[in-house]
């Protein structure tokens, strides 16, 4: 992989993890059209600077997060649970790039209605936490948005936007790590520090803290909805193109 490579899936990456149009999806599209092998090498490096790129964003979000461990802990397992079932045998749906299309659709179903949702605030708990995992757990699927189905859930259940942004990328620390520790045991003697990754680390993290900004105003001023207009046309072009 060319230096030029990695910097386009880091840009990829840094974009489409935080705004609601899917990572996944996106990497798999622009590894396709750049005729390369998923490395599971960058993804881990590319998911390690959105990590960091939470991390520095909602620096000042500590308590909060304490406040929320439980609700987070109860709206991780249903994600535990899938990872833990299906494991690698998912790998051959992220390759598979003609079924992605149809998972575009549920990403669009889910962010078009995040313009309907808008409600009065409801405290956070047990069941409404549940809910939002479970959401969250069909995002491991390439073009389910993570972000998009998180925040499109906490505001089904009554959260406010704000509390619903809080929420989901409170979700991201513990999701990214699972993923992160669960793939790091196929790379054993693996050569991780190389000058692409390294510099496809930094661009990730710069351009993520960007999305994560961008997505916070869309979100508080009842503009993320467009986004699905976006996922709507590209699930749609691909199953012409495809």
């Amino acid at each position: 992989m060319s230096l030029f490579q990695s910097i386009i899936l880091s840009i990829v990456q840094g974009i489409a993890e935080f705004l609601p149009i899917s990572s996944k999806g996106h990497l798999n599209i622009f590894q396709h059209l750049l005729h390369l092998q998923p490395s599971l090498s960058l993804d881990i490096f590319l998911n390690t600077a959105t990590l960091f790129s939470v991390f520095f964003f909602f620096r000042k979000k500590i308590p909060y997060f304490i406040e929320n461990l439980k609700y987070i802990i109860v709206a991780t397992i249903p994600t535990v649970i899938v990872t833990l079932i299906f494991g690698h045998k998912i790998d051959a749906v992220f390759t598979n790039i003609h079924i992605l299309p149809f998972f575009f659709l549920i990403t669009s179903a889910f962010v078009l209605s995040t313009k309907y949702l808008y409600k009065k605030e409801v405290k956070l708990d047990y069941k409404k936490s549940l809910i939002i995992g479970l959401f969250q757990s069909i995002a491991i699927l390439p073009g389910v948005s993570r972000s998009g189905s998180t925040i499109f859930a906490g505001l089904l259940v009554g959260l406010s936007p704000v509390n619903a942004f809080n929420f989901s990328f409170c979700l991201l620390i513990p999701a990214s790590f699972g993923a992160i520790i669960f793939d790091a045991k196929d790379l054993v003697g693996t050569n991780l520090f190389q000058i692409n990754y390294i510099i496809a680390f930094v661009v990730t993290f710069f351009v993520g803290l960007g999305a994560l900004t961008v997505l916070k105003k869309l979100l508080v001023s009842h503009k993320l909805w467009l986004f699905g207009f976006y996922t709507l046309i590209l699930g749609l072009s691909l199953l012409f193109i495809l």
